[in-house]
């Protein structure tokens, strides 16, 4: 549903949201650079705060996106897929409650570790995902799904997929993370 008129409140909600939140882990990521290089702020808990907002990305925003006519409810989608989508964003989000666990209330490098491997899980079951497309005749969207990113670049205009953004993000602020937390 590219139309936004044609698009529930809640769905739309769930679009800007996903937009406020890409420019919060923008802010985060600038403050990140900036702690970095002028402030005695431990790498470790910068890769903390990092790991805590793409756990917060996967527990908060997924579900905002997917709990609704483009995913959840699409009534073009049987309901066995509906199943599999739901079953997979409820897994998400227990995932992300169990790395805020382990980020604050463990803390220690093996629970960081198990962090890293839970949300590297995610990024690389995408990936595979997206590379056996072909295999299954799948596509990243539908029709009456979430509208890409568009862009304009020197006069010319990008589409970019949604979830390919966000787990490309995902990728590359976990693989800072974890630079932070190696040296």
């Amino acid at each position: 549903m590219f139309d936004p008129n044609q698009r529930s409140k809640a769905f739309n909600f769930a679009l800007k949201a996903q937009q406020s939140f890409g420019l919060i882990m923008g802010l985060f990521v600038l403050w990140s650079i900036w702690a970095v290089f002028f402030s005695n702020i431990e790498y470790i808990f910068i890769s903390k705060v990092l790991l805590t907002l793409i756990s917060f990305g996967f527990a908060f925003i997924t579900p905002l996106i997917d709990f609704n006519e483009s995913h959840a409810t699409n009534p073009l989608w049987t309901g066995h897929a509906r199943f599999h989508l739901v079953w997979q964003v409820n897994a998400m989000i227990l995932s992300s409650f169990l790395s805020l666990y382990l980020i604050w209330l463990v803390g220690d490098s093996y629970s960081l570790g198990l962090v890293f491997c839970i949300i590297y899980l995610w990024v690389i079951a995408f990936v595979l995902t997206m590379v056996s497309m072909p295999l299954y005749d799948g596509e990243l969207n539908d029709i009456n799904g979430v509208p890409p990113i568009r862009n304009t670049f020197f006069g010319k205009t990008i589409e970019i997929d949604r979830n390919v953004q966000a787990i490309s993000g995902v990728f590359v602020l976990s693989t800072y993370s974890l630079i932070l937390v190696l040296i």
